[in-house]
């Protein structure tokens, strides 16, 4: 998956917001804690909404690339 892919998430857990949505994948987000810890997240915009979304490494196999617009 790269920057600008649209992707789609299949079902994640009951009351998930993100279920059946389609997005443009933004890319990662990374946090560096001041205890020195990196935490590797990644951002999707969901299709209509203005603000990105931050998902963990987990969602990531709930995404399948719709359009690889590379």
């Amino acid at each position: 998956m790269k920057v600008g892919d649209l992707v789609k998430f299949r079902f994640i857990y009951n009351g998930c917001s993100l279920n059946g949505k389609r997005a443009m994948y933004l890319g990662e987000d990374i946090i560096k804690r001041s205890d020195g810890a990196i935490i590797v997240n990644h951002k999707v915009l969901e299709i209509g909404v203005s603000r990105p979304t931050i998902v963990d490494r987990t969602v990531l196999k709930y995404m399948e690339v719709l359009d690889e617009s590379r």
